[in-house]
């Protein structure tokens, strides 16, 4: 079988490309995209497909780079190929985003293909990667300490806003080089790609040559085979890690991912591991930036529960509480001013400070059809002749004690907040109902021992604390 008839079986079998649709080419000039190109133009007609050609000239290496993109055009208009070519300052994008060359250049180039397909209408975006470069890819994420995903190496295909191809994964180089030949195809050749202040270089030219001379003359083909293997592991354990995400997953907003904090300890250390990094996912849109020793640091602190803030990157945190886990863009922390205001019986309080409003309201006993045990925990019934009309809505104080309903005995309110598993920075924003001298209700939570409803109460003042909603 030759080299295109074994590009041909790999499309087909991993269903790479649909009939009828568009496939975007990225062609960089060398050997391996051109060898691309030229298989695809060859196959089009059997896969019924149609082409067209991205190149991005990255400015790194002055006329040599106008010289690949002169290349690119005038190979794809003797092959009759459409073409969109481009030029961007990579150096420029890598000093305002902070990054290293090669990723820089790498944001940049599939930014460039997403907005080509887009334009022209492709669904799928062809990329030269191939069996060398897998070889790399799993050698470089070994020396990182990668775990199975990593091992996996390059994915023959990825979906995401489009479906990212790689139909040469399978074939060497030296295959690439020697179909370049046979067929008489130009190319044109990096000079980048032999400086060794890369680590992929380096890789590349020193370390697999080593191993393939010296310990197996085969490597590349093993670690191609390796990384099928846990790719395959990989992705059966990512589906049953879903099927436990259902479970452990408490809420998810575009800030926040919430999970259950008993249920997430009863799982397997490996399944935990992936289900912060899936709530990363869920929260970010992608795993970057996020690495072992943060997960880790999760899990730690999910064991040892001393309800600290495990930082995250790119301003984010992750917050363990007595029954959640949550991971949350990180807000600036604004302290809660002390506030003290007479509650209007009846009528709304409004406490701005907190973005809460408590409503008030009589009834005569008869008239009252509520069961007070059964109220929400916004609610409350108390007995009103006991409270009287001149009462108090404040942020809680330093020293506060407080005898709950059916406690038999006073604490202090900062241990009643802790035996109710009141996350700290939450403390601040539940009003404090309370006389001149005595805490009444704790509002969302509890109420005081001496002014509940009894066969003897005569009128119930009945209290309900709400989100305040701004009007539109």
């Amino acid at each position: 079988m030759n080299t295109r008839e074994r590009v041909l079986n790999f499309i087909q079998s991993h269903q790479m490309i649909n009939p009828g649709e568009l496939v975007l080419v990225a062609v960089s000039g060398g050997a391996d995209s051109v060898a691309l190109l030229h298989m695809l133009c060859n196959l089009k007609e059997k896969l019924n497909i149609s082409l067209h050609v991205a190149h991005l000239n990255h400015m790194f290496r002055g006329e040599e780079s106008r010289e690949d993109a002169r290349f690119v055009k005038a190979l794809c208009q003797a092959w009759q190929v459409p073409c969109t070519v481009a030029e961007k300052d990579v150096s420029q994008y890598r000093k305002k985003h902070r990054l290293s060359s090669q990723v820089a250049a790498r944001e940049v180039r599939y930014n460039f293909l997403e907005q080509v397909a887009q334009q022209q209408g492709a669904g799928v975006i062809a990329l030269a990667h191939h069996a060398d470069d897998q070889a790399e890819t799993v050698m470089l994420n070994l020396i990182r300490g990668a775990g199975l995903s990593g091992l996996a190496g390059i994915l023959p295909v990825r979906d995401s806003r489009y479906r990212y191809i790689r139909p040469l994964l399978e074939i060497r180089r030296r295959d690439i080089e020697r179909y370049c030949k046979e067929n008489g195809l130009k190319y044109r050749t990096d000079s980048s790609n032999k400086k060794t202040i890369y680590l992929r270089n380096k890789v590349r030219m020193h370390l697999m040559s080593i191993l393939e001379k010296e310990y197996n003359p085969e490597i590349v083909s093993s670690l191609g085979r390796m990384a099928e293997l846990c790719r395959e592991e990989d992705r059966y354990i990512d589906q049953q890690v879903l099927k436990l995400w259902e479970s452990v997953v408490c809420g998810i907003n575009k800030n926040r991912v919430e999970l259950d904090l008993k249920k997430f300890n009863r799982l397997h250390l490996a399944v935990q591991r992936r289900v912060i990094r899936y709530a990363w996912i869920k929260l970010t849109g992608g795993q970057k930036d996020l690495s072992f020793y943060h997960v880790e640091a999760v899990i730690k602190q999910c064991k040892n529960l001393n309800l600290a803030t495990v930082e995250l990157p790119g301003g984010y945190k992750c917050k363990v509480t007595y029954s959640k886990i949550q991971l949350e863009l990180q807000h600036d922390k604004k302290d809660i001013p002390y506030y003290c205001y007479p509650l209007k019986i009846p009528g709304k309080t409004i406490i701005d400070e907190i973005g809460k409003v408590i409503t008030a309201q009589l009834y005569q006993a008869g008239e009252f059809h509520r069961d007070p045990a059964k109220l929400p925990g916004n609610e409350a019934a108390l007995d009103y002749d006991r409270t009287g009309a001149e009462i108090f809505v404040r942020k809680r104080r330093q020293g506060d004690v407080f005898k709950p309903q059916g406690t038999g005995g006073t604490v202090k309110l900062k241990k009643f907040f802790i035996d109710q598993k009141v996350p700290r920075e939450k403390r601040d924003l539940i009003p404090i109902v309370c006389s001149s001298s005595e805490i009444i209700w704790v509002s969302g939570l509890r109420v005081g021992e001496y002014w509940k409803i009894t066969g003897n109460t005569r009128t119930i003042l009945h209290l309900k604390m709400d989100e305040l909603m701004s009007e539109e």
